[in-house]
């Protein structure tokens, strides 16, 4: 769930900046339609650009993952992503982010053999959504129990992201200090999993 409480405090750091989403390519895609509507086309260009750049980390990540790479190196790359878009401090740091959160996206497809997204919750709420009428079967019920902690734990990282926004100098730091911590979890399940 960690890495639900890193795609909410990133996008929450990120909209409140930047005025986009680095992780909630729905959000985007509507900010883009209103940008067109409104003849904004540098900032249709630039929500553009956000929705490629995630959805290019995510086709690299999984030609990565396709290669036998772990999913803990794309869970670093997403750290180290964060954590250097704060050099940055411009616009171009939110497509430094939003590729980190295409490749943790890519990188964690399951949790507790439960389909998840995790820096965008909506597909999450579908699926929860989906389950609550069959949540007599053991599977729903792990399902239920999976994506709602997802839910609650996107809407802490969310608090958690504005409040760093406000107390820190670099609030991105904090996402990227959590996905370094979900990389090293990461490593240890998958060294595990070979023994």
């Amino acid at each position: 769930m960690l890495l639900c409480v890193i795609g909410g405090s990133a996008d929450a750091i990120a909209f409140l900046r930047y005025d986009t989403f680095v992780g909630a390519m729905s959000g985007n895609t509507v900010l883009l339609g209103i940008d067109l509507a409104e003849a904004k086309l540098n900032r249709a260009g630039f929500h553009f650009g956000i929705i490629a750049i995630f959805l290019a980390a995510v086709i690299v990540t999984e030609v990565a993952l396709k290669l036998k790479i772990p999913p803990s190196l794309p869970l670093v790359f997403t750290a180290l992503m964060l954590g250097g878009s704060e050099l940055i401090a411009s616009q171009w740091s939110a497509a430094i982010c939003a590729a980190g959160l295409g490749m943790q996206n890519a990188a964690v497809r399951s949790i507790a053999g439960v389909p998840i997204n995790t820096v965008f919750i909506t597909g999450n709420l579908v699926t929860l959504g989906t389950a609550v009428p069959e949540t007599s079967a053991p599977e729903q019920q792990a399902t239920l129990a999976v994506l709602t902690i997802a839910w609650i734990a996107y809407a802490v990282g969310a608090v958690a992201g504005a409040l760093a926004l406000h107390l820190i100098d670099y609030p991105m730091i904090v996402p990227a200090a959590l996905a370094l911590a979900a990389a090293i979890v990461e490593t240890s399940a998958d060294r595990r999993g070979q023994s």
